[in-house]
């Protein structure tokens, strides 16, 4: 039994529709939040301009990009329930779609997305729920066509790279040859550039289930001397190819827009945007320098030259300067 009309219509929109989950969610849950779930007549684009405030101040939308794939999915969604002789399109009397985009980056101060080097973890948190979407959405076995098939195990190695990348932010060729001898314990250990990593329990959970798809898919077990992307990828894995898997992943799931004539999109950005975070966050130089598998001076070059605001600077300095001995006798 639904609590709401809304809710209902978008349980039957995915169902059908997978792509827009993320903000499609998003938007009825805060339809819901503001009681107008059960009155879709009385839903404007009003709400669509608070809701994406609303998400603003949790810090789950704080980019042109986002912001704009949020309207996209409320829109797809919309024309399914006009289509379906639901509700009228609340977009209907919108002049100028640009206009009103522009107006809400302006009202929220929204980022401007061009040639960042670094992306928000807002949008890292996009992306990796919507690879959680598409795998509890879509069963392998019940798959007929090639080219789907093709697609669930180049998401299958993308999953992978991005949470392994995030958990040990290193570089691509170094993430890419890890070998099942790099996991300890059943894979909740990872041990790269010298550092003994703990891995999360889901990520211990998608190591595990690739690697039975690909045992069944190969009716052989691993050894513990195989390349895991070597062994999960039902082909041939080249690294270099992740790139465009990951511009498939986009496009699929209409994260920003990407012009059709491209057909790749550099996954470095995760490792960097992990990095970034952890020079935000404070943390020391020298252990970031170690699991990169790099140089203090390449990180200075890149990172710290460049003003990054560091949260929390004040007190992060003074928790370092009081962790000396000899500071309770100052």
């Amino acid at each position: 039994m639904y609590e709401s009309l809304l809710l209902k219509w978008k349980d039957e929109y995915l169902s059908i529709e997978g792509t827009y989950t993320n903000h499609v969610t998003k938007f009825v849950d805060y339809i819901s939040l503001i009681g107008k779930a059960n009155q879709p007549i009385s839903i404007t684009k009003e709400d669509v301009d608070n809701c994406i405030g609303h998400y603003n101040s949790l810090k789950k939308i704080n980019t042109i990009r986002t912001m704009e794939s949020h309207i996209e999915s409320v829109k797809a969604f919309y024309k399914y329930l006009v289509g379906k002789k639901y509700c009228d399109d609340i977009f209907n009397n919108i002049a100028s779609f640009q206009e009103f985009k522009e107006k809400i980056a302006l009202k929220y101060k929204l980022l401007n997305p061009t040639n960042r080097s670094y992306w928000e973890d807002s949008e890292l948190i996009d992306i990796l729920e919507l690879l959680e979407g598409y795998f509890n959405n879509n069963d392998l076995s019940q798959m007929e066509g090639i080219n789907e098939k093709k697609k669930y195990f180049k998401f299958l190695v993308l999953r992978l790279f991005i949470k392994l990348t995030l958990v040990a932010p290193t570089k691509k060729s170094v993430i890419c040859s890890m070998k099942f001898n790099n996991f300890e314990k059943g894979f909740k250990f990872l041990v790269v550039n010298g550092v003994r990593v703990k891995i999360p329990n889901s990520l211990v959970r998608d190591l595990k289930y690739s690697v039975k798809i690909a045992e069944i898919m190969k009716s052989t077990k691993a050894n513990e001397n195989d390349k895991i992307f070597d062994f999960v990828y039902n082909e041939t894995f080249r690294v270099e190819s992740l790139n465009e898997y990951f511009c498939t992943f986009l496009k699929t799931f209409k994260i920003f827009e990407i012009p059709d004539n491209v057909g790749s999109y550099p996954v470095e950005i995760i490792m960097d945007t992990a990095l970034f975070e952890m020079v935000k966050n404070g943390a020391n130089p020298a252990l970031i320098a170690k699991i990169n598998g790099t140089k203090i001076s390449a990180l200075e070059k890149k990172f710290y030259s460049n003003e990054i605001p560091i949260q929390d600077a004040d007190e992060l300095i003074y928790r370092e300067i009081a962790k000396n001995k000899y500071y309770s006798f100052i």
